[in-house]
């Protein structure tokens, strides 16, 4: 039926009309699809509420690993992360919060909020204008059996440890990556990044259409300027000299379901790419690129892209000092992940 519809709309419009009604037709789908993509992220996203378990859950996550990444430091400072501690201490406060601390993102934001204050009385440092031995205490009971003394936030590596398990099994070999962040300011061999991405390829993709880009960044200046707005790598750019721009082509994409098919095919070459650079031993640290239109103009002058082209993620690159630490980065246990129905 729907195809002697259209041989009769060919034959009264001829070609130039149908093309034109069906982009009129695509075009009010992509309007009214991205208006319900708006409407969910509106009301599901943390961005305008927190009101809900897992809403509070997200903002401590952010919290409890900026602080992760603060007990990273060799030399810690001091009453690092104040602000974290201070957005960590109201949601820890609240019962629907307590009543599920057997959830394992819970659970491990009163472990390392405890690691915390345990840290500054070990360094002698007053913190009690904004974390109270009272709040420690409460802490601890609250995390029950679960609570020691031997927990940790950060972990300590050795680089040839590190690599021992890259040519194990896989569930080995997986477990084994982490992101790392102290390089010897060293440069990876371009010969080696090659075999890495060339690994990578190995990716799927939807129909085969292989969208994405890989970047290679080695200017220094440009470095700096492009992890200034990146922002999440902070104390440890000084050593950053090689920087991978992953991106995929809107170009390849053509239906309106299609509209966030890219992050899909950019996420999983992502996966693939990090796991490619491990094997080959190469030292990374993917870092998020959720940014606004105004922050990827900045980039003019520093990563020129075609406009057709999405960043998903910029990931650092080089070769790891010999001692190291990384965020314990606590994964979700299989029951909270794996769903029967």
């Amino acid at each position: 039926m729907k195809s002697k519809i259209k041989a009769v709309v060919k034959k009264i419009l001829g070609t130039g009309g149908l093309k034109k009604i069906n982009y009129a037709r695509n075009y009010l789908l992509l309007a009214a699809n991205s208006i319900e993509d708006f409407k969910l992220y509106l009301k599901h996203s943390t961005v305008f509420n927190q009101d809900r378990l897992h809403k509070i859950e997200c903002q401590l996550i952010l919290d409890y690993h900026s602080v992760e990444k603060g007990l990273l430091f060799k030399k810690t400072k001091p009453r690092f992360a104040q602000q974290r501690i201070l957005n960590l201490h109201p949601n820890l406060a609240l019962e629907v919060i307590k009543n599920n601390v057997s959830r394992s993102q819970i659970r491990v934001a009163y472990q390392v909020i405890c690691e915390y204050y345990e840290l500054h009385q070990q360094l002698g440092a007053d913190i009690s204008d904004y974390y109270t031995q009272e709040q420690y205490e409460n802490y601890k009971n609250i995390l029950g059996d679960a609570y020691t003394s031997k927990f940790k936030g950060a972990i300590d590596y050795q680089k040839d440890n590190f690599y021992a398990l890259t040519t194990a099994d896989f569930a080995t070999f997986s477990n084994s990556r982490k992101s790392v962040r102290e390089y010897t300011g060293e440069l990876i061999p371009n010969t080696l990044i090659e075999q890495a991405i060339a690994l990578a390829l190995n990716t799927p993709s939807v129909c085969n259409r292989q969208a994405c880009k890989v970047y290679l960044l080695e200017d220094k200046a440009r470095i700096d300027k492009l992890l200034t707005i990146q922002g999440g790598l902070t104390g440890y750019t000084q050593n950053i000299n090689q920087v991978l721009l992953l991106t995929v082509d809107r170009n390849y994409f053509y239906t309106v379901g299609e509209r966030n098919q890219f992050y899909i095919d950019g996420g999983m070459f992502l996966m693939n790419m990090l796991y490619a650079l491990h094997f080959y031993k190469i030292a990374n640290c993917p870092a998020n690129w959720g940014k606004l239109i105004q922050e990827e103009k900045q980039l003019s002058g520093i990563v020129d892209l075609p406009e057709s082209e999405k960043i998903i993620c910029v990931v650092a690159i080089g070769v790891a000092k010999d001692e190291f630490r990384v965020t314990l980065s606590q994964r979700r246990e299989l029951n909270e992940v794996l769903v029967r129905i």
